[in-house]
């Protein structure tokens, strides 16, 4: 499964020197069991834009293992976006954004992909997390770049 995402984000989010592997972190998983089970609002990587450094996150993937009857949904708080999860889905968003023309420096997101786990109001929801990083090694990984 780890491969087959890491190739998605390659080849469609076109984040070419992304590579799977040691160094990278593990894929982790979410389960949703109880009333009012949920997420707030977060970023996964930076969330208030800049230039973008290497090793910091640039993109996150969700799939949906298995969804609420009611409630679970994945929102995005700052844009009004509502996911309906569906069964074996992967929802992939990035906040690497391209090289400016002016600058020719990719920049990070700028807060459009903070986002929430809704609250489960009936069910369960078990999700599979992915994130991912450019450059990890395994003599350098995702530890080295972790902040306080």
């Amino acid at each position: 499964m780890v491969r087959r995402k890491f190739a998605f984000a390659r080849d469609v989010a076109e984040y070419d020197e992304l590579i799977e592997g040691e160094g990278q972190e593990p894929l982790n998983s979410v389960y949703y069991k109880n009333w009012e089970d949920q997420y707030r609002p977060h970023c996964d990587g930076q969330c208030h834009g800049g230039r973008y450094r290497k090793g910091e996150r640039i993109a996150t993937s969700l799939t949906y293992c298995a969804i609420a009857d009611k409630g679970g949904y994945t929102m995005f708080s700052r844009t009004g976006l509502k996911v309906v999860p569906k069964r074996r889905q992967m929802l992939f968003f990035g906040y690497k954004l391209p090289p400016a023309s002016e600058g020719g420096v990719p920049t990070m997101d700028r807060g459009h992909t903070e986002h929430t786990g809704c609250p489960l109001r009936e069910g369960q929801k078990w999700i599979a997390t992915m994130w991912y990083r450019e450059g990890m090694t395994a003599e350098k990984g995702w530890e080295s770049y972790r902040t306080a």
